[in-house]
């Protein structure tokens, strides 16, 4: 049975990200992007850095493996562009609105399970499990025994997603599992690593745009939107401020502050690509060799 998890509020912000992307640049990616050194860190190549890292993604994802499986879907466009290679994709992700467009641009081309990945039994395998930027809220201890449990033999779990430095406290940038112990878990795991490539600096510039936005934008709207209900429902705003002081101030200070930087990113955080096959096993789909995009990661 499924268990209950308190999720609403980030499916929340990534559906607000939707909005955003789709109406201010154009494009329903919400993953982070992947710079280039030859591309400007501006808003407009946004888009064009989440294709390299979608290109990235896509080319540690063996071109002959059969069947693959999207955790966290997002709006589906990675697992469109798996579909039109001619590989046949499953899709899990909590139910949102963001699943809702997932089905509707795959259609019949693939399967869209609504659900959390470490509840869901597919009753099959699968050549590949892929998690981009999902694999930070699957529990660890059950999230990648899970995904293992899922390959045929020789398959792959490819991992794209960001997670803590050791020793390093008190991050202005929340989430990511902590990299230490998921060294430790693949060894506990038996598990070979085919790749492991560090894509910190070249994914740390999408923090940038995120903090500039937020303090040109997103401070002075919410700012503006204070001062209105000051204005109009003085007293009600008041108690409503004070009695939730502690988790404004707190939320205050996280997108307002400006310290969510690529500095801090760089810091806190170290962002992977990661390719996984169960020690002892022989492949079935030899993985694709590492797609180059301007600079050497």
């Amino acid at each position: 049975m499924a268990r209950n998890k308190h999720i609403q509020s980030r499916d929340l912000g990534l559906e607000l990200g939707l909005l955003l992307a789709r109406y201010v640049i154009n494009t329903e990616n919400l993953h982070y992007g992947y710079w280039p050194d030859d591309l400007p860190v501006k808003l407009q190549n946004l888009p064009r850095a989440q294709e390299h890292y979608s290109e990235l993604l896509v080319s540690h994802v063996p071109a002959d493996a059969r069947s693959v499986l999207d955790v966290g879907c997002g709006a589906g466009l990675l697992a469109e562009r798996l579909v039109t290679r001619g590989q046949e994709v499953e899709c899990v992700a909590p139910e949102s609105g963001l699943l809702d467009c997932a089905r509707k641009r795959l259609g019949d081309r693939a399967k869209v399970h609504a659900g959390l990945f470490e509840d869901f039994e597919p009753g099959r395998k699968f050549d590949v499990v892929m998690l981009s930027e999902s694999f930070q809220y699957v529990p660890l201890d059950e999230g990648l025994p899970h995904a293992l449990s899922m390959l045929n033999p020789g398959g792959l779990v490819v991992i794209c997603d960001f997670f803590k430095v050791q020793g390093k406290r008190n991050s202005p940038i929340g989430g990511g599992h902590r990299y230490q112990k998921f060294e430790r878990m693949l060894v506990e795991q038996g598990v070979q690593v085919v790749t492991n490539l560090d894509i910190t600096p070249r994914t740390a510039p999408t923090i940038t745009l995120v903090n500039e936005f937020m303090q040109m934008v997103g401070s002075p709207g919410y700012n503006l939107l204070v001062d209105h209900c000051m204005r109009e429902w003085s007293l009600m705003t008041r108690t409503i401020r004070w009695f939730f002081r502690k988790k404004l101030a707190k939320v205050e200070h996280k997108y307002f502050s400006g310290v969510r930087t690529a500095q801090a990113f760089n810091e806190y955080k170290t962002y992977r690509l990661v390719v996984l096959r169960a020690a002892g096993v022989a492949e079935s789909a030899s993985p694709a060799p590492p797609l180059q995009i301007g600079a050497t990661a």
